[in-house]
């Protein structure tokens, strides 16, 4: 079986107290509530548990066991599932459309942002090819002959 328990407190603490580690006991409160779902209420029947551990998740159980035996199971009536499977549908069908109408929008202001971009380079572009081309051609100097 594997160590169940830990020191209770950080290193150097005065204290030499053991607790269980938080996923065991909440391990052994889960077998214990299958066990109770079964019908059974032995607990001596849980596996991997020692005598220690039972005694200190005691209170626990017996809580667990005065609510199993309080709890009745219930029927949910029909109309209440068909009007709830009704609205999860519509639910689900409106968070569809939400999410495309979104996605629609990103998708129009990705291609407008593009297109500005696009746009500013060409004009970008075309200034310095005017730029350029003006300083490659240079106006020729007319001589006059009298």
């Amino acid at each position: 079986m594997v160590a169940l328990w830990r020191q209770g407190c950080h290193e150097g603490c005065p204290t030499t107290e053991w607790v269980m580690d938080e996923r065991t006991v909440a391990d052994i409160l889960a077998a214990h509530a299958d066990k109770l779902n079964q019908g059974q209420r032995e607990t001596a029947t849980l596996q991997d548990v020692s005598a220690e551990q039972l005694a200190a998740l005691g209170p626990l159980m017996r809580l667990a066991e005065r609510v199993q035996g309080t709890l009745a199971p219930v029927q949910p009536n029909p109309t209440f599932v068909r009007q709830l499977s009704r609205q999860l549908i519509s639910t689900a069908s409106q968070s569809r459309k939400a999410m495309t109408q979104r996605t629609r929008n990103a998708i129009l202001i990705v291609a407008a942002a593009l297109g500005s971009v696009v746009s500013v380079a060409s004009a970008v572009g075309i200034i310095i090819y005017l730029i350029r081309h003006r300083v490659r051609v240079q106006p020729k100097q007319v001589v006059s002959v009298r």
